[in-house]
């Protein structure tokens, strides 16, 4: 099986397609049926392609692939990394849909260096394209020629794309309408210095910046706008900047490389397995104690103080009306409940009880009757109406006065 899967690779290198690409320049590699040995046959969603790294799931962070419904074509794309003689080897799988044939195809991407790279840069964005219609020949052609001819006369011999992704992908929305295109961010990079025009177009678009990015479609039209539009290019004039050399392309891929190189070699070699028994425990004892007993505590202090307050200061806040109420209820709840008791009771029992009370009323009368005659103090006779069960001065005016006590007529001889 070893021995199988060695000539399996060493016939996939050999049949292998190679690309030469160059550093700091964004190269196009077409997949379409004729690499696999198929026909297209007029149908758009016939053939399927899944590109990735060799013996790996997915591509590198530098390409990029992308389906032209358009062209019935896929494009790999990307701008290489600072790595001279570098070599790439990718895997394309193509799915035949009609007839479920899978083929796959090998490529070889060899990186080299750039001799003369950009060291200024045309940063714009195109609102009304997409990216699989920037490899088109004659529409890319035709924005050169506007910087080649118009606006940047000097870069004429060595202009070329240094940076092309797709809006959406930097964060952009999808446009609200599905026919318009999504937008398609872009440099143009020369070795020359910026020409007049740019800077001035540069001064006059730079008062946009300060508004939301991006722009809105057809937000500000510049001087040169009759340009692009004749080309079919939809600028949009917030994200048009101009690079200079210390932010070039170059400059950047050579300080990502360097300091990629210093956090390798700053963390090289240092990944240690830890044991199980080496990983610290934490204890939650004092957590879970300090949760509970501290509002434990400042509610007992709470209570004790409040109570304190109550005990100490009650005849500060003793309310009359309150002291009153409270007083009479017990003896209004004694009446009521006397009442339904009545209304429960027999009439055998009730004459009874009726004429058991008559003679208790009889006798406190003559009782209250002998303190009268005995004690006239007014003091004392309040004392002692005071202490009566059947007394209504404490027991407010809800309850009966008691008859006035009996007092026997005076004998009469005539009578």
């Amino acid at each position: 099986m070893l021995l199988f899967s060695l000539i399996f690779t060493f016939v996939s290198a050999i049949s292998a397609k190679d690309e030469n690409v160059l550093m700091t320049e964004v190269f196009e590699i077409i997949v379409n049926p004729p690499m696999f040995n198929w026909t297209y046959e007029g149908k758009a969603d016939q053939f399927v392609y899944q590109p990735s790294l060799l013996n790996a799931p997915d591509l590198p962070s530098w390409i990029n692939y992308v389906f032209s419904p358009l062209h019935h074509c896929g494009y790999l794309f990307g701008v290489p990394p600072s790595q001279n003689n570098a070599n790439i080897q990718l895997e394309v799988i193509a799915l035949n849909r009609k007839t479920y044939e899978t083929r796959h195809e090998h490529i070889n991407i060899h990186v080299s260096e750039k001799l003369n790279p950009a060291k200024y840069e045309v940063h714009m964005k195109i609102d009304n394209l997409n990216v699989d219609n920037m490899f088109e020949v004659e529409r890319m052609d035709s924005l050169k020629d506007i910087y080649r001819k118009v606006l940047w006369k000097d870069s004429e011999n060595d202009l070329y794309v240094t940076f092309l992704s797709s809006a959406i992908k930097l964060g952009a929305r999808k446009p609200l309408n599905p026919t318009e295109g999504e937008g398609v961010v872009l440099r143009l990079g020369s070795q020359s210095p910026f020409s007049p025009e740019l800077t001035e177009l540069q001064e006059e678009v730079r008062p946009l910046w300060k508004a939301s990015y991006p722009c809105p479609r057809d937000f500000k039209r510049t001087k040169v706008e009759r340009l692009f539009r004749n080309s079919g290019f939809h600028m949009d004039w917030c994200s048009f900047r101009l690079i200079d050399d210390n932010n070039s392309a170059l400059h950047q891929s050579v300080a990502k490389e360097k300091l990629l190189n210093s956090v390798e070699n700053a963390y090289e070699d240092r990944w240690e397995t830890v044991l199980k028994s080496e990983v610290p425990q934490r204890s939650y004892l004092h957590e879970f104690l300090f949760t509970i007993l501290v509002p434990m505590f400042v509610m007992i202090f709470l209570a004790l103080v409040l109570s304190l307050i109550l005990c100490f200061h009650h005849e500060g806040i003793k309310d009359t009306e309150s002291e009153v109420f409270f007083y009479n209820l017990f003896h209004i709840c004694d009446d009521y409940y006397r009442s339904k008791r009545m209304e429960d009771t027999p009439p055998d029992e009730l004459n009874q009880y009726a004429t058991i009370h008559r003679a208790t009323q009889s006798l406190r009368s003559l009782s209250n009757n002998r303190e009268m005659t005995l004690s006239p103090d007014p003091i004392l006779l309040s004392r002692s109406h005071t202490n009566s069960p059947t007394s209504t001065i404490n027991r407010g005016v809800h309850c009966r006065p008691n008859p006035p006590p009996y007092v026997r007529p005076k004998y009469k001889p005539e009578l």
